[in-house]
């Protein structure tokens, strides 16, 4: 079955209090504008600006980044003219799209390096949509988002937290055990999990953990016996 995608007011509600949400912020004198995407066989085959906006720079167009949708690799390009965005072209179709991507018009709430922004969500979007996203093990829209926001949260915590090492960040596996002075602690990781380079890394997260939940019952597979007699 076919499952509408989260948006990231969708993902801001399922998380009100747990992550420092930027408020989305236009420059001084900016209305911002809302554009919609279709697709043909799987690819980006036009985006439509249904609302044009005012106040943006000839010079400097707003990007234009498309998510979500289950396919990968379309890109566009923002024209404006007298200070609304009058095009958005199709610069790359992509692949593997499902359904309309959303379109999101990135100015002015990128920039804010404490808190968490609409850019930095998208982004978790994305690698939970290209990746590691499969809807058919869910029975319902509302399971269904549960979990694709629990998997974009797993990211955008990856992804913020290997923001702030930088250039000198280490990638980190799973920690079975810690000390602190003559104290120590152990945890015991199931084998599948620790086998699996996807599970293990979930792991990571409590986000990813409980992801990784919700999903264990459909990755284990259920035997049953049948006693019957067999033909001579």
């Amino acid at each position: 079955m076919a499952y509408l995608l989260p948006t990231i007011g969708n993902f801001k509600g399922q998380y009100p209090r747990d992550f420092p949400f930027a408020t989305p912020l236009s420059p001084a004198g900016v209305v911002g504008a809302v554009a919609a995407a279709a697709i043909d066989s799987g690819s980006v085959s036009g985006i439509s600006v249904t609302t044009a906006g005012s106040g943006y720079i000839a010079s400097s167009p707003p990007a234009a980044i498309i998510y979500g949708g289950g396919g990968i690799g379309a890109m566009a390009a923002v024209t404006v003219v007298a200070g609304s965005i009058t095009a958005i072209s199709v610069v790359t179709a992509g692949q593997g799209y499902q359904t309309a991507p959303f379109v999101y018009l990135a100015v002015g709430d990128n920039t804010d390096n404490e808190k968490v922004t609409d850019y930095d969500i998208t982004r978790a979007i994305q690698a939970a949509v290209m990746f590691n996203m499969n809807a058919a093990i869910f029975s319902s829209q509302s399971a269904f988002t549960y979990a694709y926001n629990l998997l974009v949260a797993h990211y955008l915590c990856e992804t913020v937290l290997a923001g702030g090492t930088g250039l000198g960040g280490k990638a980190e596996w799973l920690t079975k055990s810690k000390s602190v002075g003559n104290v120590s602690e152990e945890f015991d990781i199931p084998k599948r999990v620790l086998n699996s380079p996807f599970l293990s890394k979930l792991s990571k997260t409590t986000y990813g953990a409980q992801f990784l939940e919700l999903v264990s019952p459909q990755l284990i597979g259920n035997m049953q016996t049948h006693f019957r007699i067999s033909l001579p």
